[in-house]
């Protein structure tokens, strides 16, 4: 398929995709909406697999100005539930994590529910992960999850925390605190992944003193409590802007995870992915563990771009009907200045990779779209994309080609 434009008009960013693995059709892509000066969260709904949408905003709770950093996840029992950052603003603070849930395929959304408030910037709840377990051999199907960076001591340090809910996100557990309280020492980014036997996966990158670090813990008990920190890798930052002239928009290592849930050789295997820097520029990493998180593989470049070229904002899916696997990433690879989006992909549970596959139609200038500055300061942190049961990847990617921050997707 050609590349189609997802919202009707920008400036919007950092898009998340959920479908629904039971219908086949039904699509729901959650965006940073920006058109009203403030970031709120927007629902785009598919009910035709992605040929044509309709959008809803949502609103942040009473007392908030603002909703951003939207990821949604699908359930069974036709729910949806979408996780957000709600903050107040001018100043910037009260961020608190939210959720919204839709209990008949994402035609309507409840009203916002807050999963753990803020309190000014001494306890800042920022950039939710979510999922739901859709695990068919898991005793904790249905169980939602969310994991979370909270900043205290006036943003000098950060921590990841995690809640879960046992009844489809109407309530949530007190936060599990997964990261050591160490005077320096700040995590960001976190990712949640769930095994074939309900086993929660939780990454996050730790930073400072000393080398940047991927680190995880694994629950097997539906979240209730969690093994030791694991490392899966050291971490070379990349630098934020990336060293192209034209560039000035910040590019945050987040970690991501991804299981293989399907019946094949691949079942169980964890895979975990982030952009590093170790070779001199931005590239695409992975690790795998097939003993369900306990060690993990050394570190791998998975992108088969020339070196010196800038390679960033990575995600990843696993197909849970054939285990294969699928990692999209933002590259200039093709014109310098210019950023297109290409995929890499595995099917023998990541031990070899097919040769990138470029996915943009045209390459976008990040700095195209007046409204947000030039250079321009963000192009969001982060992309997406699932696979269905008929082996076809949904990417939804920010894209300028129209001289405006919108969504696209490529199916």
């Amino acid at each position: 398929m050609a590349n189609q434009q997802i919202t009707p008009s920008g400036p919007q960013q950092e898009p998340s995709i959920a479908l629904n693995t039971l219908d086949q059709s039904t699509i729901v892509v959650t965006t940073n909406d920006l058109r009203s000066g403030n970031n709120m969260t927007t629902i785009y709904r598919s009910i035709n697999a992605g040929v044509s949408y309709t959008q809803t905003l949502l609103s942040p709770p009473p007392g908030f100005d603002a909703s951003g950093d939207g990821v949604a996840a699908f359930g069974y029992g036709q729910t949806f539930l979408v996780a957000a950052t709600a903050l107040t603003v001018n100043p910037v603070q009260n961020s608190s994590i939210i959720v919204y849930r839709s209990t008949d395929n994402g035609a309507s959304f409840s009203a916002p529910i807050i999963v753990n408030q803020g309190f000014g910037t001494a306890v800042y709840n920022d950039k939710p992960a979510l999922v739901i377990d859709t695990a068919n051999g898991s005793p904790y199907l249905g169980q939602a999850y969310v994991a979370y960076t909270r900043y205290f001591n006036n943003f000098t340090q950060s921590e990841t925390l995690f809640q879960r809910s046992l009844d489809q996100g109407q309530t949530w557990s007190p936060p599990i605190l997964l990261t050591n309280q160490v005077q320096g020492v700040s995590s960001f980014g976190s990712t949640i992944a769930i095994g074939p036997q309900g086993d929660v996966y939780v990454g996050w990158m730790q930073y400072g003193p000393g080398t940047p670090q991927y680190l995880m813990r694994r629950s097997l008990d539906g979240g209730v409590t969690f093994g030791p920190i694991v490392t899966v890798s050291t971490v070379s930052l990349v630098p934020t802007p990336l060293p192209v002239p034209t560039f000035g928009f910040r590019v945050l290592t987040i970690a991501y995870m991804a299981t293989d849930i399907s019946p094949f050789n691949g079942q169980g295997i964890v895979y975990a992915v982030w952009q590093d820097n170790r070779t001199g520029s931005a590239h695409i990493f992975m690790s795998r563990s097939t003993d369900r998180g306990n060690t993990w593989s050394a570190a791998k470049q998975i992108d088969d771009s020339p070196a010196g070229t800038q390679n960033f904002l990575p995600n990843a899916t696993v197909s849970r009907d054939t285990g294969a696997f699928k990692a999209m990433y933002y590259t200039n690879r093709v014109t310098t200045n210019l950023i297109d989006v290409y995929l890499t992909e595995s099917n023998d549970a990541g031990n070899t990779f097919l040769p990138n596959r470029r996915i943009t139609s045209v390459s976008f200038d990040p700095n195209a779209d007046p409204s947000i500055g030039e250079p321009t300061p963000s192009i969001g942190d982060y992309n997406d994309l699932e696979i269905n049961a008929a082996g076809t990847t949904f990417i939804v990617w920010m894209d300028t080609r129209t001289g405006s921050q919108n969504i696209f997707e490529d199916r």
